[in-house]
């Protein structure tokens, strides 16, 4: 009869607890984006690689106005089917993918880099982790000249 009683008194407040901290996670709790930057060059063969941002490819000519697609394995963009991440090289063919709030995958992933004037570079591969940026390597087509980067006069 004394037992029931304490059992109670102490149930409820840990259903409480446990009630607050499962809707803190499901309320969202401020989960930030993640962001992955890269660069987008010309090669012998269309590939993404990790490599870290010191690697002296990074200092090679980017590609400008091409499309980075991050997919799950099997994806399709033409479809939009697990599409995580897009962007579009600025004209010194950087980019920066945008992952929202725990989106970032963890798994293989299928990394597309299209666009006028180059052939459509597929890889299969894994995200670069903390510190580590993508290098992207296209093939242009036959006569392709890549546009000129407005550079500041002042440089």
């Amino acid at each position: 009869m004394f037992q029931p009683f304490i059992a109670r008194r102490i149930a409820t407040p840990l259903l409480l607890v446990a009630l607050a901290i499962a809707l803190s996670g499901v309320v969202g709790c401020g989960k930030s984006t993640t962001f992955v930057r890269g660069r987008i060059i010309a090669g012998s063969v269309g590939q993404a690689v990790v490599a870290a941002p010191g690697d002296e490819r990074f200092d090679e000519v980017g590609m400008p106005g091409l499309t980075v697609s991050i997919l799950a394995k099997g994806g399709s963009v033409a479809r939009g089917r697990g599409v995580f991440a897009e962007a579009v090289s600025d004209e010194l063919g950087d980019f920066e993918l945008p992952f929202p709030g725990g989106s970032f995958p963890r798994d293989v992933v299928e990394i597309h880099v299209a666009g006028d004037g180059v052939y459509t570079a597929r890889s299969t591969t894994f995200m670069p982790t903390e510190g580590n940026q993508l290098l992207c390597v296209v093939i242009p087509r036959p006569g392709y000249v890549p546009p000129e980067p407005n550079r500041d006069p002042k440089e």
